[in-house]
């Protein structure tokens, strides 16, 4: 009994072994009844403390110095179970704005690039308004002068007075009894209306000169050539040439004349003399030009050094007048 209880106890404690360590096991057991029975003995019970202490050690080793070396089953199942297992998936990261770049793109926003103009494409003007546009031009060179008085009479001033404050039919009722009784004025009378046709006249040309003064000499010669051409533009009826306002010559002190041809000196010269009073202008313009024709080149020698010397002084004055050298 005694036997079966110490072998029961053992198989509880020892941990199962392979076969062939039998010879070892009932060598445990022998070794197991003898410290049984001398339990009793206090020197014998420390020596069998020790001896299990020991033993207890021994198996430990044992256990893990055989678990350090796993089987070629065991790692071929290790292998596939790690192959079968997925790699984890990546975990996408939100990208946060950067502050600094904000930062950078509100205090140096991004330039506009302008946008090209589209080119116009010029419409081709007909004839006819090429010629409205170039009048149109000439108008704005010309400039509008005021009233110079040389056209104001005692008839101007008297008709004035009668038809002031008059319109419509009363208008014309009125020109005509003002032509009636301007007919039977006193002499008198009409000296009184011709003295205040000459002071108007006067002061119109005293606003005159202002007003041309107001422009530049270079300002005037321009309106001058604008005017003749304006002249020249205007076509004519019924044989008669019908200008349009504003286009006479504007008068102007400054203005530097130019000189006169060789020719010219002679014509005027001849004009002047007397000679050639009481013959027509066309019969006039002849014998001139007979006479010029059969002067020799030493007699035309005096007319043509006189042009030069005027030729000479105009260049010098223009260019000191219009601030420009002649062209």
């Amino acid at each position: 009994m005694l036997a079966r209880g110490i072998l029961c106890r053992l198989a509880a404690d020892v941990p199962k072994t392979p076969t062939p360590d039998l010879s070892q096991l009932a060598h445990l057991l022998q070794r197991s009844i003898l410290a049984r029975n001398a339990v009793g003995i206090p020197s014998v019970c420390a020596l069998s403390h020790a001896y299990k202490t020991a033993l207890a050690i021994s198996r430990r080793s044992y256990a893990t110095a055989r678990a350090t070396k796993p089987t070629k089953t065991v790692k071929k199942a290790v292998k596939k179970s790690a192959a079968k297992k997925a790699a984890p998936k990546k975990k996408t990261a939100t990208k946060k704005p950067k502050k600094k770049a904000a930062r950078a793109t509100k205090a140096k926003p991004k330039k506009k690039v302008a946008a090209t103009p589209k080119r116009k494409v010029k419409k081709s003007l007909t004839p006819g308004e090429k010629e409205k546009a170039t009048i149109k031009e000439l108008k704005a060179k010309a400039l509008r002068e005021p009233s110079n008085g040389q056209h104001m009479s005692a008839w101007m001033v008297f008709s004035g007075e009668a038809v002031k404050g008059k319109t419509g039919g009363n208008l014309t009722g009125s020109v005509k009894d003002a032509a009636a009784r301007f007919k039977n004025l006193t002499p008198a009378e009409k000296e009184h209306y011709n003295h205040l046709a000459n002071e108007r006249a006067a002061a119109q040309q005293a606003e005159y000169k202002r007003w041309v003064l107001s422009h530049t000499p270079e300002q005037i010669r321009i309106a001058n050539l604008a005017r003749l051409n304006l002249r020249r533009r205007v076509p004519t009826t019924a044989g008669k040439r019908k200008y349009p306002p504003h286009t006479s010559k504007i008068k102007d002190d400054r203005q530097v004349k130019r000189p006169s041809s060789a020719y010219l000196r002679f014509a005027t010269e001849r004009n002047t003399s007397g000679d050639m009073k009481s013959i027509a202008k066309s019969e006039v313009m002849k014998l001139i030009g007979n006479e010029w024709n059969a002067l020799s080149a030493s007699e035309k020698q005096k007319y043509e050094d006189a042009y030069t010397a005027e030729k000479q002084a105009f260049r010098r004055d223009y260019e000191k007048t219009y601030g420009h050298k002649l062209s």
